[in-house]
């Protein structure tokens, strides 16, 4: 399914033909049935379908997890929705240490899967004997070097296990900042304790990634999480703004360029692999304004997250209910 098929022409009257068979060509007014109460839903024409006995794999940033309440609650298996790390304290949902954010660390991951682990990313916090590992989402939070091993191979195991039996996975792209450790070689998905930083100036990079490296990061996940097996990916951009921006000026324009990067490389991506949907929860949320987002004007309201994923599985699931 691709909203728009990227081309780079096209015959000026089989464009004409083709414009005019198009029924959503048109940006919806209030009488289409595109607009529902301050809100527009695109239309959706998946090119597979999500069994109802079939197992969900989520990947990707918080948006990933409201993916999951909304299948579990349809009856559908996933893995991820289950895991649980709240003995070690982190702020939000016992598995918010899975979100992954740029596509960096997503692909990260899925190569531990494939026999490339991971290695570094693990820092002392400045509390004797605590480390935080800048690989997950702890929001900083810190534990001993022997939980983080642990918690780390918990993690692989959820990979492994669950993509073996996943036939679908959803990709959820988050944002293009991210921090590199360049002794280690590794992307990071959350910035380094900033003492740390300010001491070891030459081990980390602060990266704003462009279309090409997103765009290859992105594909080569896909190639990795269908050489084993056919899979069916659903990407989508998550809509909610990055919170701080470390590329300099305004964080407002800087979130409007890592969506804009997200959206154009979730568009290519799809168009390049015929196993892979974009869903477009990013417009859907958007067209709402501000609305549709907490007080904070970064989390979307959960009744509008509800509605928006719901829409998305009423399209895909097959037996579901």
């Amino acid at each position: 399914m691709n909203l728009s098929p990227t081309f780079n022409s096209k015959n000026g009257a089989e464009a004409l033909a083709d414009t005019m068979r198009n029924k959503m060509r048109k940006y919806p007014d209030r009488e289409d049935a595109r607009y529902d109460d301050f809100l527009i839903l695109p239309s959706v024409t998946p090119g597979f379908h999500i069994g109802a006995n079939s197992s969900v794999f989520t990947i990707g940033s918080c948006f990933a997890r409201n993916v999951e309440e909304a299948l579990v609650a349809r009856g559908v298996s996933v893995p991820t929705a289950h895991f649980d790390a709240s003995q070690d304290k982190i702020p939000g949902r016992a598995n918010r240490v899975l979100n992954q954010y740029n596509p960096g660390t997503m692909l990260q991951c899925v190569e531990n899967v494939v026999g490339k682990p991971t290695e570094g990313g693990i820092y002392e916090a400045g509390v004797l004997g605590e480390v935080v590992d800048c690989l997950l989402s702890t929001g900083g939070a810190a534990t001993s070097k022997a939980r983080v091993e642990e918690r780390r191979g918990e993690i692989a195991q959820l990979y492994t296990d669950g993509l073996a039996a996943a036939d679908t996975v959803v990709i959820t792209l988050g944002l293009i900042e991210t921090w590199l450790d360049k002794e280690a070689g590794i992307y990071l998905n959350e910035a380094p304790p900033p003492k740390l930083i300010r001491s070891s100036p030459d081990q980390f990079e602060f990266r704003r990634l462009d279309v090409a490296e997103c765009d290859g990061l992105v594909s080569k996940m896909v190639e990795l999480l269908t050489q084993d097996r056919k899979r069916n990916i659903v990407l989508t951009v998550s809509p909610v703004p990055l919170q701080v921006t470390f590329s300099g000026g305004d964080a407002v324009p800087a979130n409007g360029y890592s969506k804009a990067v997200l959206r154009v490389v979730a568009e290519s991506v799809a168009s390049n692999f015929d196993m892979v949907d974009y869903f477009p929860s990013y417009e859907s949320v958007t067209t709402a304004g501000f609305c549709g987002f907490g007080e904070d004007n970064v989390h979307v309201r959960p009744k509008l997250v509800e509605r928006i994923v719901n829409y998305m599985l009423d399209h895909y699931l097959k037996g579901a209910d």
